[in-house]
């Protein structure tokens, strides 16, 4: 079982990366630590918990949920984080405690954020996180109505 680092700015659109890791890796159940960058102070009154309830919303837990259900079989866990460091081995520490060995990034940069203590981490990720894919996520809605998303992900690991 391989536990794979997805990015995440709790977009719809992001969640299709996970998509990405299940047919990535076709031959192995895995776990998806889905996580994006927060900027916080030294005092905070909201645990991480709260924090990703805060910022998420429910139309993302949903999406979430039924990406779970479809893909049931090869989707061991899903753990949402928000990485709260400020060096390079903050990030680095935050990828030994999920016990980080691969990651899916999109090519594209994240950009639905739902506040600005939200940062992106791809630049990180493909920086230290090991076996890192940057893949191609729709981010266009004319294109997804002539390609279906499947197809297009099919693609790319053909």
């Amino acid at each position: 079982m391989k536990t794979v680092l997805i990015p995440t700015d709790f977009s719809e659109k992001s969640l299709q990366l996970i998509k990405n890791a299940v047919l990535h890796y076709p031959e192995e159940s895995i776990k998806l630590v889905l996580a994006t960058g927060y900027k916080t102070s030294t005092v905070n009154c909201y645990t991480k918990s709260k924090l990703i309830s805060i910022i998420s919303d429910k139309q993302f837990h949903n999406l979430l949920s039924d990406i779970k259900l479809e893909h049931g079989s090869k989707i061991s866990n899903v753990k949402i984080d928000l990485y709260t460091g400020k060096t390079n081995e903050d990030f680095k520490s935050f990828l030994e405690t999920h016990r980080i060995e691969a990651a899916i990034i999109p090519k594209n940069k994240l950009t639905q954020f739902p506040n600005n203590k939200c940062f992106n981490i791809c630049d990180l990720i493909h920086s230290f996180s090991p076996n890192v894919s940057r893949v191609d996520y729709e981010s266009d809605e004319n294109t997804s109505q002539k390609r279906s998303v499947f197809q297009k992900l099919k693609a790319q690991f053909s």
